[in-house]
C-alpha cells in the first residue's frame, strides 16, 4: 500500500501535553480546512514530494520506505489531516506498532467516522476543537463531541487554538462538550504564534469551574526556532 506523505522529520514536541518530548513527525498530505491560522498550508493538497534530512522523495509512498525514516521512541502522525488516508494510516500504524513504537495522533476532529477505525492503535491523541472565530469556518461542535468520545478510549486531550477576537462562550462551549464527556479529560487553550491575547487567565480560570484540567500552552518550537 501507498500513501501521500509531505515529510519525516525528528524534533520535539511543541504543542500540548507532551511539549518538549522527541519524537519523529510524519506530516501527511491533504486536509478537509482550511484555518485562517494554517501554518502548514503547503501540506493541504496531495501533490508534492515527501522531504526527509534535506533528500526529496517521490509520492506516492510505501510504509516499508515511511518506516525505515522513523529513529525516535514516540512517532507523531500529524498533517493536514491523517485521517483523510485512513486505510494508509491503519497499516503505518500496524508497522510502526510491530517496532515497538508509541504513537501519537494530531487530528482536526472533524472526522469522527474515520477516526473509530484507528483509535485503537494510538498511545495519544491530541483533538483539535477548531474555534470558529481562529478559524473564520463555520463551528463544528457535533463532529468534535463525536470525535471526543470515540477518542476518550485513548489517554486524549483537547486543543483549543485561539485568536485576538477569541469568545469566552466559544471556550466555555468546548468545556461543556468536555464535561460531557469526561470532565478529567484536559484542554489545552494555545494562543496562535505571535498574538498577545489579554484575559486568557480569566478565561482559564472560568474554563476550570466546568472541567478539571484547563492549561495555556503556547507553539513553544517556534519560540525556540524549531520546527
Amino acid at each position: 500500500m501507498k500513501g501521500f506523505v509531505r515529510e519525516i522529520f525528528s524534533s520535539l514536541q511543541g504543542e500540548g501535553l507532551l511539549v518538549g518530548q522527541r519524537m519523529t513527525f510524519v506530516r501527511f498530505y491533504g486536509c478537509n480546512l482550511s484555518c485562517a491560522y494554517c501554518d502548514t498550508q503547503d501540506a493541504r493538497s496531495r501533490t508534492g514530494v515527501l522531504l526527509y534530512k534535506n533528500e526529496r522523495f517521490t509520492n506516492p509512498v510505501t510504509i516499508d520506505s515511511v518506516c525505515e525514516k522513523v529513529g525516535d521512541r514516540v512517532v507523531a502522525i500529524t498533517g493536514g489531516e491523517p485521517l483523510l488516508q485512513k486505510d494508509f494510516l491503519t497499516e503505518i500504524c500496524l508497522a510502526l506498532k510491530r517496532l515497538r513504537k508509541s504513537l501519537y495522533l494530531e487530528t482536526n476532529g472533524s472526522l469522527p467516522g474515520a477516526l473509530e477505525g484507528v483509535v485503537d492503535h494510538f498511545d495519544t491523541i491530541a483533538l483539535d476543537f477548531k474555534i470558529p472565530t481562529a478559524t473564520r469556518q463555520s463551528q463544528m461542535w457535533a463532529e468534535h463531541e463525536r470525535a471526543l468520545i470515540c477518542a476518550s478510549q485513548s489517554s486524549v486531550f483537547v486543543k483549543a487554538v485561539v485568536t485576538n477576537d477569541i469568545q469566552v462562550s466559544e471556550i466555555m462551549k468546548v468545556c461543556e462538550i468536555i464535561a460531557r464527556v469526561r470532565k478529567s479529560i484536559p484542554l489545552v487553550i494555545q494562543p496562535v504564534y505571535g498574538t498577545r491575547i489579554t484575559d486568557l487567565l480569566d478565561v482559564q480560570e472560568r474554563a476550570l469551574d466546568l472541567i478539571d484540567d484547563v492549561r495555556i500552552i503556547p507553539q513553544v518550537h517556534k519560540y525556540l526556532g524549531l520546527k
